[in-house]
């Protein structure tokens, strides 16, 4: 099992205390690919950790389309913003078989009732998630198409792409990422190809020039 929780993590900086409490309170879950974990709307009792395998976090828009916000692998956590919130904020589905750690909010509360210094730490952290998701949703709505689909290919290879820049994502799954159509996406895309920086096949993208997609993704302009 990897070190948890990683460098990335929102729990990176937590006290020993606090990780000792987590760790107390969490329990083992296996869950299979296509597995519903959690609903948008849903109310909210618990948190995860994964431990291996891939979940999808998605939105569904007040016109009814799924927005997909992240896809969470090894080390890290979700599903915490709802502890506060009171219901689920986005839904989450097993994308890839996955072993995860359940924390109850009722488990977590008796420790941070034991020592109400924990309480702090876990707002500071929830603070440190809103900020990622509120600047997700900015660039969803501000950044031109381009920017954002550079950006989220960018991101998807760092975290499940291949050694060699494949990332298994359908253009259909790419445009939920990017919050725009597929057939706009499959354009963009196109056009690429046509240059030279990526390479398509079935239900995948291969970066092929990642220093052209990275000058994309950071010029906001263009």
């Amino acid at each position: 099992m990897q070190a948890w929780p990683p460098e990335q993590s929102v729990f990176a900086a937590a006290s020993p205390e606090l990780l000792a409490a987590v760790t107390r309170a969490a329990v083992g879950v296996a869950a299979p690919a296509g597995a519903a974990l959690f609903s948008q709307g849903d109310a909210a009792d618990a948190f995860y950790i994964i431990d291996d395998g891939e979940i999808e976090i998605s939105v569904m828009s007040q016109g009814g389309r799924k927005l997909t916000l992240e896809i969470m692998t090894r080390g890290e956590l979700f599903g915490e913003i709802g502890l506060f919130a009171g219901s689920r904020t986005a839904t989450a589905t097993v994308s890839v078989a996955a072993r995860l750690r359940r924390v109850r909010r009722s488990d977590l509360m008796a420790s941070i009732r034991e020592e109400p210094a924990l309480a702090l730490q876990f707002i500071d952290m929830l603070c440190a998630r809103l900020r990622v998701v509120g600047r997700m949703l900015e660039e969803r709505t501000f950044l031109p198409l381009p920017t954002r689909i550079a950006g989220r290919l960018l991101h998807l290879e760092r975290k499940v792409g291949s050694a060699d820049g494949v990332i298994a994502v359908s253009q259909a799954d790419l445009a939920d990422f990017a919050g725009a159509t597929r057939e706009a996406v499959a354009k963009t895309l196109a056009g690429w190809r046509a240059r030279g920086w990526i390479a398509l096949r079935r239900g995948a993208v291969r970066i092929t020039d990642r220093a052209a997609l990275e000058m994309l993704a950071d010029n906001a302009d263009d």
